[in-house]
Protein backbone atom coordinates (compact mmCIF):
# COMPACT_ATOMS: atom_id res chain seq x y z
CA UNK A 1 0.00 0.00 0.00
CA UNK A 2 2.59 2.08 0.67
CA UNK A 3 4.55 1.90 -2.49
CA UNK A 4 1.38 2.36 -4.43
CA UNK A 5 0.73 5.70 -2.95
CA UNK A 6 4.26 6.73 -3.74
CA UNK A 7 3.95 5.85 -7.02
CA UNK A 8 0.27 7.72 -7.62
CA UNK A 9 2.12 10.76 -5.55
CA UNK A 10 4.51 10.82 -7.86
CA UNK A 11 2.28 10.25 -11.15
CA UNK A 12 0.45 13.37 -10.08
CA UNK A 13 3.57 15.72 -9.57
CA UNK A 14 4.89 14.85 -13.19
CA UNK A 15 1.29 15.50 -14.39
CA UNK A 16 1.32 18.97 -12.77
CA UNK A 17 4.21 19.69 -14.05
CA UNK A 18 3.50 18.69 -17.70
CA UNK A 19 0.49 20.33 -17.41
CA UNK A 20 2.63 23.71 -15.98
CA UNK A 21 5.00 22.53 -19.88
CA UNK A 22 1.48 22.91 -21.68
CA UNK A 23 0.44 26.27 -20.19
CA UNK A 24 3.29 28.53 -20.25
CA UNK A 25 6.41 26.60 -21.91
CA UNK A 26 8.33 28.59 -24.85
CA UNK A 27 11.84 27.82 -25.81
CA UNK A 28 11.87 31.88 -25.83
CA UNK A 29 11.46 32.19 -21.94
CA UNK A 30 9.79 34.49 -19.97
CA UNK A 31 10.18 38.07 -21.13
CA UNK A 32 11.02 39.10 -17.77
CA UNK A 33 13.72 39.46 -15.05
CA UNK A 34 14.02 36.79 -11.82
CA UNK A 35 13.92 39.94 -9.85
CA UNK A 36 10.51 40.76 -11.33
CA UNK A 37 7.49 41.28 -9.38
CA UNK A 38 5.13 38.45 -8.76
CA UNK A 39 2.56 40.44 -10.89
CA UNK A 40 5.34 41.25 -13.17
CA UNK A 41 6.06 37.51 -13.85
CA UNK A 42 2.38 36.40 -14.25
CA UNK A 43 2.30 39.10 -17.09
CA UNK A 44 4.73 37.43 -18.23
CA UNK A 45 3.19 34.22 -18.80
CA UNK A 46 -0.44 35.52 -19.96
CA UNK A 47 2.23 37.17 -22.75
CA UNK A 48 3.54 33.38 -23.37
CA UNK A 49 -0.50 31.71 -23.30
CA UNK A 50 -2.28 34.46 -25.35
CA UNK A 51 0.13 33.45 -28.24
CA UNK A 52 -0.42 29.63 -27.72
CA UNK A 53 -2.77 27.55 -28.91
CA UNK A 54 -6.35 27.72 -27.48
CA UNK A 55 -6.82 23.96 -26.88
CA UNK A 56 -3.28 23.59 -25.53
CA UNK A 57 -3.45 26.24 -23.31
CA UNK A 58 -7.08 24.21 -22.19
CA UNK A 59 -5.90 21.05 -21.97
CA UNK A 60 -2.82 22.77 -19.29
CA UNK A 61 -5.85 24.01 -17.40
CA UNK A 62 -7.98 20.69 -17.46
CA UNK A 63 -4.86 18.53 -15.92
CA UNK A 64 -5.00 20.56 -12.46
CA UNK A 65 -7.92 19.20 -10.48
CA UNK A 66 -6.99 15.61 -12.49
CA UNK A 67 -3.13 15.95 -10.47
CA UNK A 68 -4.42 17.63 -7.46
CA UNK A 69 -6.73 13.98 -6.96
CA UNK A 70 -3.48 11.96 -7.41
CA UNK A 71 -1.29 14.18 -5.15
CA UNK A 72 -4.15 13.64 -2.62
CA UNK A 73 -4.11 9.80 -2.61
CA UNK A 74 -0.30 10.17 -2.84
CA UNK A 75 -0.02 12.73 0.26
CA UNK A 76 -1.28 9.59 2.32
CA UNK A 77 1.90 7.97 2.17
CA UNK A 78 2.88 10.41 4.82
CA UNK A 79 -0.06 8.50 7.19
CA UNK A 80 1.04 4.75 6.02
CA UNK A 81 4.89 5.45 6.80
CA UNK A 82 4.86 7.37 10.24
CA UNK A 83 4.77 5.21 13.52
CA UNK A 84 1.33 5.29 15.27
CA UNK A 85 2.90 7.46 18.26
CA UNK A 86 2.96 9.76 15.68
CA UNK A 87 -0.80 9.16 14.00
CA UNK A 88 -2.52 12.62 14.41
CA UNK A 89 0.93 14.46 13.03
CA UNK A 90 1.01 12.15 9.98
CA UNK A 91 -2.82 13.16 9.56
CA UNK A 92 -2.58 16.78 10.22
CA UNK A 93 0.58 16.40 7.16
CA UNK A 94 -1.84 14.81 4.90
CA UNK A 95 -5.23 16.64 5.35
CA UNK A 96 -3.48 20.23 5.19
CA UNK A 97 -1.48 18.92 1.95
CA UNK A 98 -4.66 17.79 0.98
CA UNK A 99 -6.33 21.41 1.61
CA UNK A 100 -3.41 22.90 -0.31
CA UNK A 101 -2.89 21.11 -2.98
CA UNK A 102 -6.89 20.87 -4.12
CA UNK A 103 -6.36 24.90 -4.23
CA UNK A 104 -3.22 24.25 -6.17
CA UNK A 105 -5.47 22.04 -8.83
CA UNK A 106 -8.36 24.62 -9.01
CA UNK A 107 -6.10 27.39 -9.09
CA UNK A 108 -4.10 25.65 -12.08
CA UNK A 109 -6.87 24.90 -13.64
CA UNK A 110 -8.68 28.33 -13.84
CA UNK A 111 -5.25 29.61 -14.86
CA UNK A 112 -5.91 28.82 -18.20
CA UNK A 113 -8.28 31.80 -18.02
CA UNK A 114 -5.46 34.04 -17.88
CA UNK A 115 -4.26 32.97 -20.85
CA UNK A 116 -7.70 32.92 -22.78
CA UNK A 117 -8.57 36.47 -21.86
CA UNK A 118 -4.92 38.12 -22.22
CA UNK A 119 -5.67 40.59 -24.53
CA UNK A 120 -5.89 44.14 -24.49
CA UNK A 121 -10.01 43.96 -25.54
CA UNK A 122 -10.40 41.90 -22.25
CA UNK A 123 -7.74 43.81 -19.84
CA UNK A 124 -11.01 45.31 -17.53
CA UNK A 125 -11.72 41.57 -17.05
CA UNK A 126 -8.62 40.28 -17.02
CA UNK A 127 -7.61 42.28 -14.04
CA UNK A 128 -10.97 41.21 -11.90
CA UNK A 129 -9.37 37.99 -12.65
CA UNK A 130 -5.86 38.83 -11.74
CA UNK A 131 -6.96 40.07 -8.58
CA UNK A 132 -8.76 36.82 -7.53
CA UNK A 133 -5.57 34.82 -8.77
CA UNK A 134 -3.64 36.25 -6.65
CA UNK A 135 -5.34 35.73 -3.53
CA UNK A 136 -5.48 31.40 -4.49
CA UNK A 137 -1.77 31.08 -3.52
CA UNK A 138 -2.14 32.01 -0.18
CA UNK A 139 -4.47 29.16 0.60
CA UNK A 140 -2.16 26.93 -1.18
CA UNK A 141 0.96 27.65 0.25
CA UNK A 142 -0.82 27.66 3.68
CA UNK A 143 -1.90 24.21 3.78
CA UNK A 144 0.72 22.64 1.74
CA UNK A 145 3.36 25.06 4.29
CA UNK A 146 2.06 23.56 7.34
CA UNK A 147 1.88 20.11 5.98
CA UNK A 148 5.25 20.25 4.35
CA UNK A 149 6.69 21.53 7.88
CA UNK A 150 4.63 18.81 9.76
CA UNK A 151 6.57 16.29 7.17
CA UNK A 152 10.00 17.81 7.90
CA UNK A 153 9.48 17.45 11.37
CA UNK A 154 8.39 13.80 11.40
CA UNK A 155 11.42 12.42 9.20
CA UNK A 156 14.38 14.66 10.89
CA UNK A 157 12.62 13.58 14.45
CA UNK A 158 12.77 9.75 13.24
CA UNK A 159 9.07 9.31 13.80
CA UNK A 160 8.55 7.97 9.43
CA UNK A 161 10.45 4.74 8.25
CA UNK A 162 13.18 6.86 6.00
CA UNK A 163 16.37 7.60 7.37
CA UNK A 164 16.11 11.29 8.95
CA UNK A 165 18.38 12.83 6.55
CA UNK A 166 15.57 12.23 3.70
CA UNK A 167 14.18 15.15 5.74
CA UNK A 168 16.42 17.64 3.23
CA UNK A 169 15.18 16.10 -0.17
CA UNK A 170 11.36 16.85 1.26
CA UNK A 171 9.09 19.27 -0.42
CA UNK A 172 9.55 21.95 2.33
CA UNK A 173 13.29 22.15 1.99
CA UNK A 174 13.56 21.88 -1.96
CA UNK A 175 11.08 24.83 -2.38
CA UNK A 176 13.81 26.68 -0.65
CA UNK A 177 15.83 26.51 -3.61
CA UNK A 178 13.02 28.56 -5.53
CA UNK A 179 15.28 31.37 -5.73
CA UNK A 180 18.14 29.74 -6.84
CA UNK A 181 16.83 27.62 -9.67
CA UNK A 182 14.63 31.24 -10.88
CA UNK A 183 18.56 32.29 -11.84
CA UNK A 184 19.23 29.28 -14.33
CA UNK A 185 20.08 30.46 -17.45
CA UNK A 186 16.98 31.13 -20.26
CA UNK A 187 15.97 27.78 -21.77
CA UNK A 188 16.16 25.85 -18.95
CA UNK A 189 14.71 28.41 -16.40
CA UNK A 190 11.19 28.18 -17.91
CA UNK A 191 11.31 24.21 -17.35
CA UNK A 192 12.96 24.15 -14.15
CA UNK A 193 12.17 27.37 -12.34
CA UNK A 194 8.24 27.56 -13.68
CA UNK A 195 7.58 23.70 -12.26
CA UNK A 196 9.93 23.65 -9.59
CA UNK A 197 6.33 23.79 -7.21
CA UNK A 198 6.03 20.15 -8.85
CA UNK A 199 9.58 19.48 -10.13
CA UNK A 200 10.14 19.21 -6.26
CA UNK A 201 7.76 16.69 -4.82
CA UNK A 202 9.17 14.59 -8.27
CA UNK A 203 12.51 14.71 -6.23
CA UNK A 204 11.24 14.01 -2.89
CA UNK A 205 8.69 10.40 -4.41
CA UNK A 206 11.55 9.39 -6.43
CA UNK A 207 13.67 9.64 -3.21
CA UNK A 208 11.50 8.39 -0.95
CA UNK A 209 11.20 5.10 -3.58
CA UNK A 210 14.86 4.67 -3.53
CA UNK A 211 14.80 4.52 0.49
CA UNK A 212 11.55 2.40 0.43
CA UNK A 213 13.14 0.06 -2.35
CA UNK A 214 16.31 -0.56 -0.89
Amino acid sequence: MLLTTIWIGLAGALLMFAGDMLLYYTPEDFACDPKSSAEEKINAIIDVMKGLPTRRVMAGGMIGPIAAFLYCVGFYHIVLMTGEQAHTLAMAAFLLSCFGVITGGAYHSHFAYLGLLGDDRNRDVLNAAMKYFQKMPLILYAGEGLGFLLLIFLIATGKTVLPRRMFLLSPGMLFLLKPAVGRLPKGIRIIISGGWTNLISVIYYAAVLIAVLI
